[in-house]
């Protein structure tokens, strides 16, 4: 019989002292915090422990170029599924060359094992106060990413993916990695602290996944907290099934996907097998709206944007 795991987020005797600290403060001071505080006062959150390992074999076909991270996560749940256990693993970074991928399996993971996701990307993200808040004693203090994401969530031990981490400002006493010391610590992420709320969280139920294209922009503390993953080029002999997993994705994300046919033509598939993950997903995308516009159902090799082919066939497939 399968049991629900549940564990508090946050102290609740903490957060009611914070609550009624709030209400002798500025009401723009109490704004910047209230939803968030409104979402953790029931602060109970479920553990979930994966049941169906099946979509394990799904993702080894369709990402055959992650099947090492695959594997790791799949002993992960069936362990812990025979024990009842909620699902749970050590962070991880995924490092590899840009389009190969690694955005859209973690996206694709946690939808198979049926956990919330949430994103972050650091080449956009300049200061450290973003992830774990700024203090309200600054105008623009504000609750951070890390706190806003994990008190909306029902599950406490969702996907959390900082991608493109090799990416982040690593100039200034802000730098938006340095909260990451801190969150890949079971230790301290049971005492993870946002800024602007002033209170403890438990977050070190999360599953943190992160990317990268180059190791050698991440401080080696942060290296050391994770289980390195290298991801390469799929082969050539692996690149049908990821074109016919890119475009089920894309038949399935178009509101007119439904009016498409549910298989690509070999001769397509063919055509595309030199190109990497991202650069197949934005020529099908193209594709189908060509398709769309001749009233045809399936996608054939006019559609395809020739120029991209031709550059990617020239530079070729290693």
């Amino acid at each position: 019989m399968s049991t629900t795991h549940k564990f508090n987020l946050v102290d609740h005797q903490q957060l009611v002292g914070r609550v009624e600290e709030l209400k002798h403060r500025h009401e723009d001071i109490k704004s910047k915090v209230g939803f968030v505080l409104k979402q953790l006062w029931d602060c109970e959150r479920e553990l979930r422990v994966i049941q169906d390992l099946s979509p394990f074999d799904s993702l080894k076909i369709r990402f055959p170029n992650f099947i090492e991270v695959i594997e790791y996560y799949e002993v992960h749940a069936t362990a812990l599924k025979n024990l009842n256990l909620p699902f749970e693993t050590n962070p991880i970074l995924l490092l590899g060359d840009p389009g190969l991928g690694k955005t859209f399996f973690v996206a694709e993971l946690a939808k198979s094992l049926q956990l919330p996701l949430f994103e972050i990307c650091m080449n956009i993200t300049t200061a450290s106060f973003a992830i774990s808040g700024g203090s309200l004693q600054w105008g623009d203090g504000a609750v951070g990413f890390i706190a806003k994401s994990i008190a909306a969530c029902p599950i406490g031990n969702p996907i959390f993916m900082i991608d493109e981490v090799d990416k982040s400002n690593n100039g200034n006493g802000y730098n938006p990695i340095n909260p990451l010391y801190n969150l890949l610590e079971t230790h301290s992420a049971s005492k993870f602290k946002d800024e602007a709320l002033e209170l403890e969280l438990d977050v070190s139920k999360v599953i943190w996944i992160l990317t990268a294209n180059q190791i050698n922009n991440i401080p080696e503390p942060i290296i050391s907290r994770m289980k390195v993953f290298q991801i390469n080029r799929p082969g050539l002999n692996d690149m049908p099934n990821i074109v016919e997993s890119i475009y089920s994705k894309i038949r399935k994300d178009k509101s007119f996907g439904n009016i498409l046919s549910s298989s690509i033509d070999s001769s397509v598939i063919n055509s595309l097998i030199g190109l990497s993950p991202r650069e197949i997903k934005m020529t099908l995308e193209n594709a189908v709206m060509s398709a769309v516009i001749h009233r045809r159902t399936n996608i054939i090799n006019s559609d395809l944007d020739t120029m991209n082919r031709r550059k990617y066939h020239a530079i070729g497939f290693y």
